[in-house]
């Protein structure tokens, strides 16, 4: 029988990594891909791996990994390359805000895009991997934003790719133990003399206090693989959610800005 072949962003760490064990572990053969710096010094347990550069933020990256991979039959993309960033999005750089965009939605957009002939159909599948911060708003945190963005892509995409037989899903952990975690925990303000330095270093000091129950990355990269082996699926899995954050996400706007002013303010 012939090996089922997944392309895996963001795969030098965290859950990428854990996820390219997985699927390799299943008998998938298994591309993965990231920044060079970061792929090149990646060791994973199988030595059948295929470590790739890509910049998911690169349309000449993307398309350069594509050549590479035009004649391979590609059953499962998984879109996990991410990056987050806690900063004042009234002062900030637009650039700063860019980036993230660039690599948390448009990256998933031109790797789905460009790979789209390399998927297999009917039945092949993408997988992306949201967070369960898209939940609420709140000062400072501007990877909710980007999610939201890329959920709602998802929607959209998975009701175009059915009728070519592409399943199109999303998966919203909680807290996953990453480096992701340390950024929380170490957040400084990137914008000097900042006129919301108060509010922002009060946000620093609370915000690692809500992070709520932590999932190991290999939990995760299961939970995924069992998603790509249901045979119908939903739009969006969630994992490890944190109940006080969904509680928040079902309060009036209103009412959690005056909450959160209290806090903050």
């Amino acid at each position: 029988m012939e090996k089922k072949t997944v392309l895996i962003t963001g795969a030098a760490g965290g859950l990428g990594q854990a996820v390219v064990s997985e699927f390799s572990e299943r008998g998938w053969k298994v591309f993965a891909t990231d920044l060079e710096a970061e792929i090149l010094k990646t060791e994973y347990s199988d030595p059948g791996v295929r470590k790739m550069t890509m910049d998911v933020s690169s349309d000449e990256s993307v398309k350069a990994a594509f050549e590479q991979l035009r004649a391979v039959e590609i059953d499962l993309i998984i879109n996990n390359a991410g990056i987050d960033g806690y900063f004042t999005l009234c002062e900030a750089p637009v650039d700063q805000f860019r980036r993230m965009f660039e690599v948390n939605v448009f990256g998933s957009y031109r790797v789905n895009q460009v790979f789209l002939p390399c998927l297999r159909r009917p039945g092949g599948r993408i997988i992306h991997v949201s967070s369960e911060s898209v939940k609420i708003n709140v000062p400072f945190m501007t990877y909710p934003v980007t999610k939201q963005t890329l959920e709602g892509y998802c929607r959209t995409l998975r009701q175009e790719l059915q009728f070519i037989g592409i399943d199109v899903t999303l998966v919203r952990p909680g807290a996953i133990r990453t480096p992701f975690l340390e950024n929380v925990r170490h957040m400084k303000n990137p914008v000097v003399n900042s006129l919301l330095s108060g509010p922002f270093d009060r946000f620093s000091r609370q915000a690692p206090k809500e992070i709520g129950k932590i999932a190991e990355p290999e939990v995760v990269a299961s939970f995924i693989y069992k998603i790509c082996q249901k045979r119908k699926t939903k739009l969006i899995y969630p994992i490890n959610n944190d109940p006080k954050l969904a509680l928040a996400g079902l309060l009036p706007f209103s009412f959690l800005e005056k909450m959160v002013y209290k806090r903050l303010g």
